[in-house]
């Protein structure tokens, strides 16, 4: 029964670090969904068009610090579709994921800075009012460490190796001629030993070859007369 070697594992080239993207992707999405579970709560089901961006009746709006709107409707799907890239390993997700996440976090950090502004002290929110704004700094973090993610995994990207072993095994290390500042060495003498003559023959054992063969003696002729 011939054995038969495995095959190797394949990383696609730059693949480091796209889970921990495609995870951090989702916990945005639950952040954004459980904002919308909130103003869905308030409202019911009428606040559904202006979830999707469209205009509502003033009396189905949800007045708080954070409310889901079309913007955010955008920014799920997106995320969705980022977070199944990242954790198939599609390098495409790692920038996309940066450029989203940059937009929202930037949007949520002048959010931030408007309603500290607007409240003489944050403290005096309610509790629900305090939970959606502390939404807001999460996003921002949420899109530094994204971004801080694709940088490292992008500098240190796995090789691209060959799925099928190689049939002559590692090569030596050999550094080329003049890499490290030497000059060239001429490659060694290649020496040639001859065929050996078998055993019991002259020159036998020294690597000499054999005396050539003798010629026959000629018997002597009969005597002139």
């Amino acid at each position: 029964m011939a054995f038969v070697q495995p095959l190797q594992s394949n990383p696609r080239p730059g693949g480091r670090g796209l889970p921990a993207i495609g995870f951090l992707l989702l916990v945005q999405v639950a952040i954004e969904l459980a904002v919308l579970g909130y103003d869905l709560d308030r409202s019911g089901v009428n606040y559904l068009p202006a979830a999707l961006g469209v205009p509502v009746d003033a009396r189905y709006w949800v007045p708080a610090q954070v409310g889901f709107t079309g913007y955010d409707t955008a920014l799920v799907l997106t995320a969705l579709v980022l977070a199944f890239g990242a954790v198939n390993g599609r390098r495409w997700a790692r920038p996309g994921a940066v450029a989203v996440l940059a937009v929202n976090g930037y949007v949520s950090a002048t959010t931030l800075i408007t309603v500290l502004l607007l409240n003489e002290s944050i403290l005096r929110l309610d509790i629900v009012d305090l939970l959606l704004t502390a939404t807001l700094p999460v996003d921002v973090v949420l899109a530094l460490v994204v971004a801080l993610i694709a940088a490292v995994g992008r500098e240190r990207s796995a090789p691209d190796l060959s799925p099928f072993p190689s049939p002559y095994g590692p090569a030596p290390f050999a550094p080329a001629p003049g890499a490290w500042g030497s000059p060239p060495q001429p490659a060694p003498p290649t020496w040639y030993w001859p065929p050996q003559p078998p055993a019991g023959t002259p020159g036998a054992g020294y690597g000499f070859p054999p005396p050539p063969p003798a010629p026959p003696v000629q018997p002597p002729g009969p005597p002139s007369v």
